[in-house]
């Protein structure tokens, strides 16, 4: 069976990878032998990784609103990538801002300033929290901004645009709300940084059942050229800056873990690995998170003024 990109829905894909299940549940539900994580494609005409089959919109949308404001993976300090996405703010033709996926608002609070600041948020209860917090909510989902008629000097997705189902279709929805010369700043995993180069399918970041398509710088000048966008910039970084022994110890286990999954599906090496007590322990990690890895990139797209 063909399966369609589902960026530009060409025909021409290639299956590279099972995908494995790392997390504790998938999308909230317990975890049996029927849950089909789905497996790794890639476009060989845009060149995105994506997840297929995925789960339905539907579905996702369902988990996302079932959120909980404090669910512990939202509780985090000030984030580096904020200061990046706040240089970004410093410049844009009007005073607003737009972040899609805005969760508790916390970002926005804390760059936010003298910028007028809304929020797309499937959350109640964290929607509730950002209201409270002086975010204006225009929307659970960027399906719902289609008829918006505000227009905004600045939309952010941070942690975003690997949920989106239909990325390009979404971004297209995005780009009509921002005023010539508006910016449009995404947060994200690359799929060219040599750790996911390493890993593959095992990387942690693919492992996740919510994470649906994967990007790369080159996807965003393909994506730029059909929107009428400009690159502007492209900053790599980590999800999480740590200090020197963390990034040691993260990059190890890695290696280890995601060498002995690799060598356990050769059929002459799982009966060795069977057999020595100390390795085998590596095969009962349920997974092995990366997130000091120089693994994502800050991409900022304008939008051009009409000639």
């Amino acid at each position: 069976m063909k399966v369609s990109c589902i960026a530009c829905d060409n025909r021409e894909t290639t299956l590279l990878a099972k995908l494995p299940i790392f997390t504790p549940d998938f999308l909230g539900q317990p975890l049996d032998e029927t849950i089909d994580a789905g497996s790794l494609y890639r476009c060989n005409n845009c060149l995105l990784l994506f997840r297929w089959p995925m789960p339905d919109p539907q579905t996702l949308l369902a988990y996302y609103r079932g959120l909980d404001k404090d669910e512990w993976w939202q509780h985090e300090p000030e984030r580096e990538v904020w200061r990046y996405v706040g240089n970004e703010l410093r410049a844009i033709p009007t005073a607003s801002v737009l972040d899609i996926g805005c969760f508790r608002g916390n970002m926005l609070r804390e760059i936010g300033g003298n910028l007028s600041c809304f929020g797309v948020e499937p959350s109640a209860s964290a929607r509730r929290e950002a209201e409270a917090h002086g975010i204006t909510i225009i929307g659970q989902s960027i399906d719902s901004l289609e008829r918006e008629e505000r227009r905004f000097g600045a939309i952010t997705l941070i942690d975003v645009v690997e949920h989106l189902p239909r990325p390009l279709e979404s971004l297209q929805i995005l780009s009509q709300l921002l005023v010539p010369g508006g910016k449009l700043i995404i947060f994200t995993g690359s799929t060219d940084a040599m750790s996911w180069r390493f890993a593959r399918q095992d990387y942690w970041y693919c492992a996740m059942p919510e994470h649906v398509g994967f990007f790369r710088p080159s996807w965003f000048r393909w994506a730029a050229s059909r929107l009428g966008f400009r690159v502007l910039s492209v900053e790599r970084l980590p999800y999480q800056p740590v200090g020197l022994g963390r990034r040691t110890r993260e990059a190890l286990q890695n290696i280890s873990f995601i060498s002995y999954r690799r060598l356990g599906r050769i059929a002459s090496f799982r009966s060795v690995l069977s057999r020595l007590p100390v390795i085998q322990r590596i095969g009962n990690w349920q997974s092995c998170w990366w997130t000091s890895a120089r693994d994502h990139i800050l991409i900022t797209l304008t939008k051009d003024s009409p000639k």
